[in-house]
């Protein structure tokens, strides 16, 4: 069985594809510092045997060595989202969006992590003129620094291809909420 560990799985998207994992027969680890305060969100699964959950913060880099043992995916959902949070707590969007990501990145090479998958953003589409569809291959245009710090992170990903043993994806998801 494959254990996928999910970077900020205890958010919106993190539980409903926990939901979706379990379902399907996977183990699925939940690293998560809880920022937003969304404990009730994950009580439920506690209880199933397929589901492990760590309460770390991407930032510490021994807790994220721990969280990738054993895991043959890694899913990165963490992150602070949105410009007005990015805007509010620039330090911290920096650390965490930018800095500890790429270094969470870094940290699977050579542990059997064999997908990789970042959740990105439409926002790096920047603005887009009414009835104009953008796709992979449209110039992105980043202009917040929440979209900024999702290109960077993009554009390390597309860097490492055929220099590390795991095969990333990208998903540039649209506004959940």
């Amino acid at each position: 069985m494959k254990k996928i560990l999910l970077v900020g799985g205890a958010g919106y998207i993190g539980t409903v594809l926990t939901q979706h994992l379990l379902s399907k027969g996977f183990e699925v680890r939940c690293f998560d510092s809880l920022i937003y305060l969304q404990k009730s969100c994950i009580k439920n699964f506690k209880k199933k045997k397929n589901y492990e959950f760590i309460l770390g913060d991407i930032r510490n880099e021994d807790m994220v060595k721990n969280s990738l043992k054993n895991t043959s995916a890694a899913i990165i959902l963490a992150g602070l989202v949105g410009d007005p949070i990015t805007k509010k707590y620039p330090k911290e969007a920096e650390e965490i969006n930018h800095k500890a990501i790429k270094n969470f990145i870094n940290l699977c090479k050579n542990k059997n992590v064999d997908k990789l998958l970042f959740i990105s953003t439409c926002s790096n589409y920047g603005l887009l003129k009414e009835n104009e569809m953008a796709d992979e291959n449209y110039k992105l245009n980043p202009l917040s620094s929440y979209a900024k710090q999702k290109v960077e992170i993009e554009n390390y990903l597309i860097s490492l291809k055929d220099k590390v043993d795991f095969s990333a994806t990208i998903l540039r998801f649209a506004t959940a909420f």
